[in-house]
């Protein structure tokens, strides 16, 4: 086992899962940790002071601001992690300490628990069913978790009545469809967590609108390989947002240049038509999504940017990293056109290999690639794993690039 201090290989996995208010957008996100791909970090298991500090150091080094873009921080503590004091190695202003229904409500735990609150820490109880003994830990805590499979509506409903008679905010766990999510609001839920928001609201007979037929087109254009670079430019350059996003995409950090690019000529030039057409792709598809949470267009950049790094540092297709990217990016369109993804694709004429990606229908590097990006998404790591095999990649490579596919999201979705 490496020791607390050695931490010259980032051996930390990390996948985040959001946290959504009422109104969709996200509140925060709960972090998911493996220590590495042959040991699991198991903290109902594993309570060692090495294992913690090492996944508190490793996550120190990929950063809590990249990983969460700002936002708060849910963590799972055991009972051993809560005692010996680990959540306070965490910035308060963004973790959040969430107990584990496996710690016991004892006179030490809840003196822990108290030093933590008292000391400005949000505390929030983990897959919660009702108890009386659970009463010194709900009147410290300001949020509890209700994973909704694992009790009846009614029951859920039941259990709700009791604690709302204290001042926590609710949070429903594994929210898998709209009906859920309305369901859980009119509850009295205020956070949501799940996959709704990344599904389908298949709507019988529902069409695509003229608008999005129009960025569809325009996404079908950009796929060609020999699409018309100078027609393109002048499109950007008629739209008044798209020319002002792309000013500010081309002259921000990311790209490092000494001279600001000053006209839409410039910069389409700098960034040449591979990029351009990401990134053009990119903002067809926050136009299709304008009525979506907006995670999911954030999702849709990592996911192309995942699958682009993974083709590009560990596959050896650097000629071919756009078709991942675009595989990736475009593996949400069915939430946001909330169409399936078979009634979409013939609108835009893609390569039959991306298309047999899209539907999962083939066993290609490009569907298992999604397929593994989607894996580390939900902190699957027995699939992440197989795919991996699949893929006969390093996986151990896969944290760095999962913090650097959230860097670019981040920065070409800035406004």
């Amino acid at each position: 086992m490496k020791t607390a201090m050695d931490t010259s290989e980032p051996n930390i996995f990390v996948a985040r899962q959001p946290i959504f208010k009422r109104n969709k957008e996200v509140f925060a996100y709960e972090l998911l940790f493996r220590s590495g791909l042959t040991n699991y970090f198991d903290p109902l298991q594993d309570g060692e002071e090495a294992t913690s500090k090492v996944i508190t150091n490793s996550f120190l080094l990929i950063g809590i601001a990249t990983i969460t873009g700002g936002k708060r921080a849910f963590i799972n503590f055991n009972e051993e992690m809560l005692l010996k004091g680990y959540p306070s190695l965490f910035p308060k202003e963004i973790a959040v300490i969430e107990v584990l229904e496996t710690v016991g409500v004892t006179p030490e735990v809840v003196q822990a628990c108290e030093k933590l609150v008292g000391a400005g820490y949000v505390l929030a109880l983990d897959d919660f069913l009702y108890e009386d003994r659970f009463l010194p830990l709900i009147k410290l805590a300001r949020i509890i978790k209700f994973d909704i499979r694992l009790m009846s509506f009614a029951e859920l409903e039941r259990q709700v009545k009791i604690v709302s008679r204290y001042e926590v905010k609710l949070l429903a766990e594994k929210i898998e469809t709209m009906a859920e999510f309305e369901a859980t609001k009119k509850l009295g839920f205020d956070l949501f967590q799940g996959y709704f928001f990344s599904r389908p609201q298949i709507v019988e007979g529902r069409d695509i609108p003229g608008s999005k037929l129009h960025y569809l087109q325009v996404l079908k254009v950009i796929q060609d390989e020999d699409y018309d670079f100078a027609e393109l430019s002048k499109f950007v350059s008629r739209d008044v947002s798209l020319a002002y996003k792309l000013l500010k995409y081309a002259n921000s950090a990311y790209f490092a240049r000494r001279q600001k690019l000053e006209s839409i000529e410039m910069a389409v030039a700098m960034l040449g038509q591979l990029t351009l057409r990401k990134w053009l792709s990119l903002m067809m598809l926050s136009y299709l999504a304008d009525d979506k949470p907006s995670e999911l267009l954030s999702l849709a950049a990592f996911r192309g940017s995942f699958c682009e790094l993974i083709a590009d540092q560990l596959l050896g297709r650097r000629k071919e990293a756009g078709k991942f990217h675009t595989v990736g990016m475009f593996s949400l369109l069915p939430a946001m056109l909330d169409k399936a993804m078979a009634d979409i694709l013939p609108e835009l004429a893609l390569p039959e290999e991306i298309q047999e990606a899209l539907l999962a229908v083939a066993a290609t590097p490009l569907s298992f690639t999604l397929a593994l990006v989607m894996a580390y998404e939900r902190g699957d790591w027995d699939k992440t794993i197989e795919l991996g095999e699949k893929l006969a990649v390093n996986l151990e490579s896969l944290p760095l690039l999962y913090e650097q596919a959230i860097e670019i999201a981040q920065v070409q979705l800035t406004d």
